[in-house]
């Protein structure tokens, strides 16, 4: 029969590695969200806002929006339709999570990936974010 001290020793152990590796989780995770943050300001903002200019001239009504630690191509027509790139620090690591939404009938559709699964956020480009923004407003200009 293992001891209650051992058992003891070993709880208190590993209560305290719990704590030791979320603070670690948690400064990591706001590190990456300041790079993820800088990312959508310096590189994902500028290529929404060349897309917004370029879908207007081709008489596709869309605005861009930025809210906090995001960038959104919208509907200005709809307001369920949109592209969306984001800070996401709930994960370890932290990503740049994509939303699109888009109505079909009276359905609002709506899809959630990672912008690169497999990059860090210091390795994601200005062409990364292009090449998800066309794919993804497919669905808008096809009708």
């Amino acid at each position: 029969m293992i001891e209650i001290a051992d058992v003891r020793r070993r709880v208190r152990r590993t209560i305290e590695q719990a704590r030791l590796d979320a603070a670690e989780r948690r400064a990591r995770a706001a590190e990456a969200g300041e790079r993820g943050r800088r990312f959508i300001e310096d590189v994902a903002t500028p290529v929404v806002r060349q897309l917004v200019s370029v879908l207007r001239a081709e008489g596709f009504h869309y605005r861009l929006t930025t809210p906090a630690g995001a960038v959104r191509l919208a509907s200005a027509r709809r307001r369920e339709e949109f592209i969306e790139m984001a800070v996401d620090a709930t994960g370890d690591p932290v990503t740049i999570m994509t939303t699109v939404s888009h109505v079909r009938g009276q359905r609002v559709l709506t899809a959630e990936q990672p912008l690169s699964a497999d990059l860090e956020i210091d390795a994601l480009t200005e062409h990364h974010v292009l090449e998800f923004l066309l794919d993804a407003i497919r669905v808008f200009v096809e009708r």
